[in-house]
């Protein structure tokens, strides 16, 4: 018989009222940590519309977190993306759901589900799509999941995007604003408009998404920043202690949580890719559980620089690593700049891009 397959869900995930998550209390590590073990059916381990994301393991620290994936697929042309090898060269976008009905019905039976366990879930649109890509997809989506989201209130849906204002503009309608604001986190992928223009062709220019950002913000919604990848160019201090200040300082977001990641390469995507030059910052670089990785001294270096410049700016929430090793993540816990990520395959402290 197969084993089962767990979610550890921290404290801040539960709905303490629920009594229900008491027999899972047979773990006197967990039960310390605050963290319970949820049984997953197996229905919900990769359905149509959702998927437990629980790849990484070993030596990269990565908490599990849920995918929703109602449409999949990237209009824009980063020479990087991962999309390339996850869907073998072929990641034009594409809409999953034959109807609106299919999508809500599934969402609704999924969070029935985790209410009955007294789950609060944060539902990752963005990890097979660029989230707002497309206008059209984001309203059609909106009005099919919003009276989903409203009967289920402990949950919430994260838009993830290398888009500008022209690509918000959904969000900001005054007849949904109000309940959008409610059930939907928006983060920005943000880097130097010189990595923009050479690696992230098609997207949003670098300050056109900061300036989005800065919209949502100031009409309340809750917006998180990743600066990911960081590539490190010629220069590269430079270029992100500008793009640190710009957002942090000169444009005045408070971001609820900054994650920073590095370029990383799995194989599948550098099989894929059609434009190999990033490739050439992986010589001498490191293998790890989450495929070919900059140089380690150098990764070191990069996130050392950018956490003090972003504190220095006067940022005082919290800040992770995307898909890092435990190495890394380690030496900079013994630097003060990071907090310790929690158990291993847990990580139940990571306050990253793609958690509650």
């Amino acid at each position: 018989m197969r084993d089962r397959v767990y979610y550890y869900a921290p404290l801040r995930e539960i709905v303490k009222e629920r009594s229900v998550l008491n027999k899972f209390f047979d773990d006197e590590e967990l039960k310390k940590e605050e963290v319970r073990r949820i049984a997953v059916p197996k229905r919900w381990l990769n359905s149509r519309f959702i998927a437990l994301f629980n790849k990484p393991s070993g030596d990269i620290v990565c908490p599990h977190f849920w995918e929703f994936k109602p449409y999949i697929g990237c209009p824009f042309d980063c020479s990087y993306c991962y999309l390339q090898g996850t869907f073998y060269g072929n990641k034009s976008p594409r809409i999953k759901f034959k109807s609106p009905s299919e999508l809500a019905n599934e969402l609704g039976r999924f969070l029935d589900w985790a209410d009955s366990e007294g789950l609060r879930l944060l539902l990752n649109a963005g990890e097979l799509a660029d989230s707002l890509a497309i206008p059209e997809w984001t309203e059609l989506l909106i009005e099919t999941v919003l009276p989903i989201l409203k009967a289920h209130e402990n949950h919430k849906v994260l838009f993830l995007t290398k888009g500008g204002t022209r690509h918000v503009e959904v969000l900001l309608r005054n007849e949904w604003m109000h309940d959008l604001s409610r059930f939907f986190i928006i983060s920005f992928s943000v880097n130097p408009e010189r990595i923009v223009k050479k690696y992230e062709k098609g997207t949003a220019d670098s300050e056109d998404r900061i300036n989005a950002a800065r919209l949502l913000q100031d009409r309340g919604f809750i917006v998180r920043i990743r600066v990911d990848p960081v590539i490190p160019v010629s220069g590269w201090r430079v270029d992100y202690a500008v793009l640190t200040r710009k957002i942090l300082v000169d444009y005045g977001l408070k971001p609820e949580r900054i994650t920073i990641g590095s370029l990383r390469g799995l194989q599948k995507t550098i099989n894929f890719a059609k434009d190999n030059e990033w490739r050439e910052y992986f010589r001498g670089g490191e293998k790890t559980g989450w495929g070919l990785k900059i140089e380690r001294d150098l990764r070191f270096e990069i996130y050392t620089f950018i956490i003090k410049k972003i504190r220095e700016a006067g940022y005082s929430g919290p800040i992770a690593l995307c898909k890092e090793t435990v190495d890394v993540w380690m030496s900079l816990v013994d630097l003060g700049l990071l907090s310790n990520p929690g158990s291993p395959g847990v990580w139940e402290n990571v306050l990253c891009n793609c958690k509650f």
